[in-house]
């Protein structure tokens, strides 16, 4: 895993969020608060951080700590609300 298949990683969960009726966990390459937010905004409900705990053993509690940071540069209030954007932009007929 890690970062040579996070855009694959993004591409399932996108496809998988919006295929079945169950919240979705992306996983996949995240090393950072805006990679946890790329995989909400594909339409993840939650997400998991793996082989970055292994170079950064902090690697959880510094993207948590930088997640609010992260959401006002980009004017996110809740992290609910962003979940499946990427989705409801390419399809919003179909919302």
């Amino acid at each position: 895993s890690g970062p040579a298949v996070k855009p694959i990683a993004v591409r399932m969960v996108y496809e998988v969020a919006h295929a079945v009726r169950i919240p979705v966990i992306g996983i996949g390459g995240i090393q950072s608060a805006e990679d946890a937010i790329e995989f909400l905004m594909a339409g993840a409900t939650a997400v998991q951080v793996g082989s970055e705990n292994l170079r950064r053993p902090y690697a959880c509690k510094d993207i948590i700590e930088d997640l609010p940071k992260v959401m006002r540069i980009y004017g996110i209030e809740r992290l609910a609300d962003i979940v499946g954007a990427a989705w409801k932009e390419q399809n919003p007929d179909q919302t």
